[in-house]
Protein backbone atom coordinates (compact mmCIF):
# COMPACT_ATOMS: atom_id res chain seq x y z
CA UNK A 1 0.00 0.00 0.00
CA UNK A 2 1.27 3.08 -0.81
CA UNK A 3 0.48 5.63 2.36
CA UNK A 4 -0.46 9.26 1.52
CA UNK A 5 0.97 12.33 2.64
CA UNK A 6 0.30 14.03 5.74
CA UNK A 7 0.61 17.81 6.26
CA UNK A 8 -0.50 20.27 9.15
CA UNK A 9 -2.82 22.96 7.39
CA UNK A 10 -4.01 24.53 10.24
CA UNK A 11 -3.45 24.86 14.03
CA UNK A 12 -5.63 27.08 16.85
CA UNK A 13 -5.59 27.48 20.55
CA UNK A 14 -7.64 28.54 23.46
CA UNK A 15 -7.50 29.36 26.91
CA UNK A 16 -9.85 30.72 29.66
CA UNK A 17 -9.93 34.66 30.13
CA UNK A 18 -9.40 34.20 34.49
CA UNK A 19 -5.37 34.43 35.15
CA UNK A 20 -3.91 32.83 38.25
CA UNK A 21 -0.65 34.51 38.70
CA UNK A 22 2.87 33.36 41.11
CA UNK A 23 1.78 36.13 43.18
CA UNK A 24 -2.13 34.78 44.05
CA UNK A 25 -0.30 31.45 44.70
CA UNK A 26 1.60 33.39 47.48
CA UNK A 27 -1.66 34.12 48.77
CA UNK A 28 -2.43 30.20 49.33
CA UNK A 29 0.38 28.23 49.74
CA UNK A 30 3.98 28.56 51.20
CA UNK A 31 5.53 29.56 47.64
CA UNK A 32 6.75 33.03 46.08
CA UNK A 33 7.76 34.26 42.20
CA UNK A 34 10.96 33.90 42.13
CA UNK A 35 10.91 29.89 43.65
CA UNK A 36 7.99 29.07 41.27
CA UNK A 37 9.78 31.23 38.12
CA UNK A 38 13.48 29.02 39.45
CA UNK A 39 11.76 25.69 39.57
CA UNK A 40 9.20 26.01 36.90
CA UNK A 41 9.76 28.78 34.22
CA UNK A 42 6.16 29.01 34.76
CA UNK A 43 4.71 32.70 35.61
CA UNK A 44 0.98 32.41 35.43
CA UNK A 45 -1.32 29.76 34.13
CA UNK A 46 -5.38 30.20 33.18
CA UNK A 47 -8.38 28.69 35.16
CA UNK A 48 -11.65 27.98 34.01
CA UNK A 49 -14.65 29.74 35.27
CA UNK A 50 -16.99 28.43 36.85
CA UNK A 51 -19.49 28.59 34.22
CA UNK A 52 -17.05 27.27 31.82
CA UNK A 53 -16.36 23.81 30.58
CA UNK A 54 -13.47 21.59 29.00
CA UNK A 55 -15.81 21.28 25.76
CA UNK A 56 -16.46 25.46 25.50
CA UNK A 57 -12.33 26.16 24.92
CA UNK A 58 -12.17 22.67 23.06
CA UNK A 59 -14.84 23.44 20.54
CA UNK A 60 -13.61 27.35 20.53
CA UNK A 61 -9.66 25.82 19.99
CA UNK A 62 -11.35 23.74 16.99
CA UNK A 63 -13.03 26.64 15.56
CA UNK A 64 -9.76 28.67 15.15
CA UNK A 65 -8.01 25.44 14.01
CA UNK A 66 -10.68 25.08 11.22
CA UNK A 67 -10.83 28.90 10.19
CA UNK A 68 -6.85 29.02 10.27
CA UNK A 69 -6.91 25.70 7.68
CA UNK A 70 -9.61 27.86 5.58
CA UNK A 71 -12.18 24.83 5.67
CA UNK A 72 -15.23 23.63 6.16
CA UNK A 73 -16.37 21.85 9.20
CA UNK A 74 -18.25 19.60 6.72
CA UNK A 75 -15.38 18.75 5.43
CA UNK A 76 -13.65 16.83 8.47
CA UNK A 77 -13.94 13.32 8.33
CA UNK A 78 -12.41 12.45 11.76
CA UNK A 79 -11.78 13.74 14.87
CA UNK A 80 -9.41 12.22 17.62
CA UNK A 81 -9.97 13.83 20.77
CA UNK A 82 -7.15 14.03 24.09
CA UNK A 83 -8.46 14.53 27.25
CA UNK A 84 -8.05 12.83 30.81
CA UNK A 85 -10.57 16.17 31.96
CA UNK A 86 -13.88 15.64 29.99
CA UNK A 87 -16.56 17.07 31.07
CA UNK A 88 -18.39 13.90 30.86
CA UNK A 89 -17.73 10.27 31.48
CA UNK A 90 -19.47 9.65 27.91
CA UNK A 91 -20.01 10.58 25.38
CA UNK A 92 -16.93 11.48 23.90
CA UNK A 93 -15.79 14.94 24.11
CA UNK A 94 -15.07 14.33 20.31
CA UNK A 95 -18.44 13.84 20.15
CA UNK A 96 -19.10 17.07 21.86
CA UNK A 97 -16.70 19.28 19.59
CA UNK A 98 -18.27 17.43 16.69
CA UNK A 99 -21.63 18.66 17.57
CA UNK A 100 -20.52 22.02 18.87
CA UNK A 101 -18.41 22.65 15.16
CA UNK A 102 -20.99 21.06 13.14
CA UNK A 103 -18.28 18.18 12.03
CA UNK A 104 -21.42 15.88 10.82
CA UNK A 105 -19.39 14.19 8.47
CA UNK A 106 -16.76 12.89 11.31
CA UNK A 107 -16.17 9.83 12.56
CA UNK A 108 -15.13 10.76 16.45
CA UNK A 109 -13.41 9.09 19.58
CA UNK A 110 -11.33 10.24 22.37
CA UNK A 111 -7.51 8.91 23.36
CA UNK A 112 -6.58 9.45 26.80
CA UNK A 113 -2.50 9.25 27.44
CA UNK A 114 -2.59 12.16 29.68
CA UNK A 115 -0.09 14.73 29.08
CA UNK A 116 1.16 12.63 25.83
CA UNK A 117 -2.14 12.68 24.87
CA UNK A 118 -1.81 15.47 21.92
CA UNK A 119 1.03 13.61 20.50
CA UNK A 120 -0.41 9.66 20.98
CA UNK A 121 -3.88 11.41 19.22
CA UNK A 122 -1.47 12.89 16.19
CA UNK A 123 -0.21 9.78 15.54
CA UNK A 124 -3.33 8.01 15.46
CA UNK A 125 -5.06 10.53 13.19
CA UNK A 126 -2.00 10.61 11.21
CA UNK A 127 -2.27 6.89 10.40
CA UNK A 128 -5.83 6.85 9.33
CA UNK A 129 -5.40 9.65 6.62
CA UNK A 130 -1.80 7.78 5.39
CA UNK A 131 -3.55 4.47 4.33
CA UNK A 132 -6.78 6.50 2.72
CA UNK A 133 -9.45 5.58 5.43
CA UNK A 134 -9.98 9.45 5.86
CA UNK A 135 -9.07 12.58 3.99
CA UNK A 136 -9.37 15.66 6.82
CA UNK A 137 -8.61 15.19 10.68
CA UNK A 138 -8.89 17.22 13.36
CA UNK A 139 -6.82 16.70 16.63
CA UNK A 140 -7.80 18.30 19.54
CA UNK A 141 -6.84 18.00 23.39
CA UNK A 142 -8.58 20.16 25.79
CA UNK A 143 -7.95 20.18 29.97
CA UNK A 144 -10.04 21.60 32.64
CA UNK A 145 -6.77 20.37 34.56
CA UNK A 146 -7.21 22.75 37.78
CA UNK A 147 -10.61 21.58 38.50
CA UNK A 148 -8.08 18.44 39.67
CA UNK A 149 -5.48 20.39 41.59
CA UNK A 150 -5.06 20.42 45.28
CA UNK A 151 -4.70 24.11 46.35
CA UNK A 152 -3.02 22.88 49.54
CA UNK A 153 -0.37 21.38 47.89
CA UNK A 154 2.63 23.66 47.10
CA UNK A 155 4.81 21.13 44.41
CA UNK A 156 1.08 20.37 42.60
CA UNK A 157 -0.83 23.97 42.58
CA UNK A 158 2.14 25.67 40.91
CA UNK A 159 1.92 23.56 37.87
CA UNK A 160 -1.10 23.56 36.35
CA UNK A 161 -3.49 25.18 33.84
CA UNK A 162 -6.79 25.04 31.80
CA UNK A 163 -6.48 25.24 27.82
CA UNK A 164 -6.86 23.57 24.57
CA UNK A 165 -5.01 23.08 21.54
CA UNK A 166 -5.91 21.80 18.28
CA UNK A 167 -4.82 20.65 14.52
CA UNK A 168 -6.50 20.17 11.38
CA UNK A 169 -4.44 17.24 9.38
CA UNK A 170 -5.05 16.73 5.16
CA UNK A 171 -3.90 13.35 3.42
CA UNK A 172 -3.12 14.08 -0.38
CA UNK A 173 -1.71 11.35 -2.99
CA UNK A 174 2.11 10.27 -2.34
CA UNK A 175 4.79 10.89 -5.01
CA UNK A 176 7.93 13.01 -4.54
CA UNK A 177 9.34 13.77 -0.67
CA UNK A 178 7.23 12.17 1.69
CA UNK A 179 5.39 14.96 3.97
CA UNK A 180 3.95 15.33 7.66
CA UNK A 181 4.51 11.99 9.84
CA UNK A 182 7.91 10.79 8.76
CA UNK A 183 8.27 8.39 12.31
CA UNK A 184 7.41 8.00 15.53
CA UNK A 185 8.15 6.36 19.12
CA UNK A 186 5.71 5.68 21.44
CA UNK A 187 6.08 3.73 24.89
CA UNK A 188 4.55 2.92 28.23
CA UNK A 189 5.80 1.39 31.36
CA UNK A 190 2.99 0.32 33.13
CA UNK A 191 4.47 -0.78 35.83
CA UNK A 192 5.56 2.72 37.13
CA UNK A 193 1.38 3.82 37.44
CA UNK A 194 2.11 4.52 40.76
CA UNK A 195 4.69 7.56 39.87
CA UNK A 196 2.01 9.99 39.44
CA UNK A 197 -1.78 9.40 39.57
CA UNK A 198 -5.22 10.85 39.85
CA UNK A 199 -8.59 8.66 41.20
CA UNK A 200 -12.01 9.30 40.41
CA UNK A 201 -14.22 10.16 43.43
CA UNK A 202 -15.41 6.55 43.10
CA UNK A 203 -12.24 5.14 42.17
CA UNK A 204 -12.57 1.38 44.12
CA UNK A 205 -9.93 1.34 47.57
CA UNK A 206 -8.76 -2.15 46.67
CA UNK A 207 -7.17 -0.92 43.14
CA UNK A 208 -5.42 1.90 44.73
CA UNK A 209 -4.41 -0.10 47.66
CA UNK A 210 -2.19 -1.52 44.78
CA UNK A 211 -1.42 2.19 43.61
CA UNK A 212 0.04 3.88 46.85
CA UNK A 213 0.75 3.36 50.07
CA UNK A 214 -0.65 6.40 51.26
CA UNK A 215 -3.07 6.72 53.75
CA UNK A 216 -5.33 9.15 52.24
CA UNK A 217 -6.08 9.13 48.81
CA UNK A 218 -7.81 12.02 47.38
CA UNK A 219 -9.52 13.05 44.00
CA UNK A 220 -6.22 15.38 42.88
CA UNK A 221 -3.42 14.73 41.43
CA UNK A 222 -0.78 13.54 42.83
CA UNK A 223 3.16 12.64 41.63
CA UNK A 224 6.32 11.89 42.93
CA UNK A 225 8.00 14.85 41.35
CA UNK A 226 11.38 13.98 41.52
CA UNK A 227 10.65 10.41 39.84
CA UNK A 228 8.40 12.17 37.10
CA UNK A 229 11.30 14.68 36.12
CA UNK A 230 13.99 11.91 35.89
CA UNK A 231 11.65 9.67 34.17
CA UNK A 232 10.65 12.67 31.79
CA UNK A 233 14.59 13.69 30.87
CA UNK A 234 15.18 10.30 30.25
CA UNK A 235 12.37 8.84 28.37
CA UNK A 236 11.61 11.78 26.16
CA UNK A 237 15.45 12.07 25.39
CA UNK A 238 15.82 8.68 24.12
CA UNK A 239 12.68 8.77 22.49
CA UNK A 240 13.56 11.64 20.47
CA UNK A 241 17.39 9.78 20.26
CA UNK A 242 16.02 6.59 18.63
CA UNK A 243 14.13 8.91 15.69
CA UNK A 244 17.28 10.92 15.16
CA UNK A 245 19.41 7.33 14.57
CA UNK A 246 16.70 5.72 12.70
CA UNK A 247 16.35 8.84 10.22
CA UNK A 248 20.12 9.48 9.89
CA UNK A 249 19.67 13.09 11.34
CA UNK A 250 22.15 15.21 13.38
CA UNK A 251 20.78 17.36 15.87
CA UNK A 252 21.07 20.55 13.27
CA UNK A 253 18.58 19.20 10.75
CA UNK A 254 16.16 19.33 13.78
CA UNK A 255 14.05 22.94 12.69
CA UNK A 256 11.82 22.60 15.89
CA UNK A 257 11.59 21.07 19.10
CA UNK A 258 7.79 21.22 20.18
CA UNK A 259 7.92 19.15 23.92
CA UNK A 260 5.28 19.06 26.17
CA UNK A 261 5.17 22.09 28.53
CA UNK A 262 5.69 20.43 32.10
CA UNK A 263 8.76 22.25 33.40
CA UNK A 264 11.56 24.60 31.96
CA UNK A 265 14.17 22.44 33.65
CA UNK A 266 13.16 19.27 32.00
CA UNK A 267 12.72 21.11 28.46
CA UNK A 268 16.14 22.41 28.93
CA UNK A 269 17.54 18.70 30.39
CA UNK A 270 16.20 17.54 26.97
CA UNK A 271 17.30 20.45 24.55
CA UNK A 272 20.79 20.13 26.30
CA UNK A 273 20.95 16.18 25.70
CA UNK A 274 20.03 16.27 22.21
CA UNK A 275 22.08 19.25 21.29
CA UNK A 276 18.74 21.50 20.10
CA UNK A 277 19.38 24.97 21.51
CA UNK A 278 16.82 26.68 23.41
CA UNK A 279 15.86 29.20 20.61
CA UNK A 280 14.29 25.99 18.17
CA UNK A 281 12.26 25.46 21.10
CA UNK A 282 8.67 25.99 20.92
CA UNK A 283 7.46 27.80 24.53
CA UNK A 284 4.53 28.53 26.42
CA UNK A 285 5.39 27.69 29.18
CA UNK A 286 5.53 30.53 31.26
CA UNK A 287 2.68 31.95 30.34
CA UNK A 288 0.19 29.09 30.62
CA UNK A 289 1.66 26.65 32.81
CA UNK A 290 1.44 22.73 32.23
CA UNK A 291 -2.10 22.41 30.50
CA UNK A 292 -1.50 18.50 29.98
CA UNK A 293 -2.58 17.23 26.89
CA UNK A 294 -3.49 20.53 25.60
CA UNK A 295 -0.03 22.07 26.22
CA UNK A 296 1.87 20.65 22.64
CA UNK A 297 -1.12 21.96 20.73
CA UNK A 298 -0.85 25.43 22.36
CA UNK A 299 3.05 25.57 21.74
CA UNK A 300 2.76 24.67 18.49
CA UNK A 301 -0.12 26.77 17.50
CA UNK A 302 1.90 29.55 19.23
CA UNK A 303 4.89 29.04 16.88
CA UNK A 304 2.73 29.04 13.68
CA UNK A 305 1.24 31.96 14.59
CA UNK A 306 4.77 33.68 15.41
CA UNK A 307 5.57 32.44 11.82
CA UNK A 308 8.36 30.89 13.11
CA UNK A 309 7.15 27.07 11.44
CA UNK A 310 7.82 27.25 7.43
CA UNK A 311 6.94 24.52 4.92
CA UNK A 312 9.89 21.77 4.30
CA UNK A 313 11.07 22.27 8.14
CA UNK A 314 11.50 19.37 10.75
CA UNK A 315 9.68 19.68 13.81
CA UNK A 316 10.16 17.14 16.63
CA UNK A 317 7.15 16.55 19.23
CA UNK A 318 7.76 14.78 22.17
CA UNK A 319 6.11 14.13 25.29
CA UNK A 320 5.91 12.63 29.00
CA UNK A 321 2.92 11.46 30.91
CA UNK A 322 1.67 9.80 33.83
CA UNK A 323 1.17 5.72 33.08
CA UNK A 324 4.03 6.09 32.43
CA UNK A 325 4.28 6.55 28.71
CA UNK A 326 6.30 8.68 26.56
CA UNK A 327 7.08 9.40 22.83
CA UNK A 328 7.97 11.33 19.61
CA UNK A 329 6.92 11.93 16.52
CA UNK A 330 9.14 13.69 13.54
CA UNK A 331 6.83 15.76 10.83
CA UNK A 332 7.81 17.64 7.74
CA UNK A 333 5.67 20.82 8.09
Amino acid sequence: MELRNVSIIGTGSHVPETIITNADLEKLVDTNDEWIRSRTGIRERRRLAPDETVTDIAIQAARNAIANAGIDALEIDLIVAASMTADLLFPPLACMVQRGIGAANAAAFDTNAVCAGFLFAMVQGTQFLQTGAYRTALIIAAEGITRYVDYSDRNSCILFGDGAGAAVLRASKGGGERTGLIDFDLGSDGSRVDVALCPRPTAPRQWLDTLTAREEVTPYIWQDGRAMFKAAVNGMTDSVKRIMARQGLGPDEITHLIPHQANLRIIEAIGERVGIPTERVALCLEEYGNTSAASMGIALDKWMRLGRIKPGDLAMFTAFAGGLSWGSALFSM
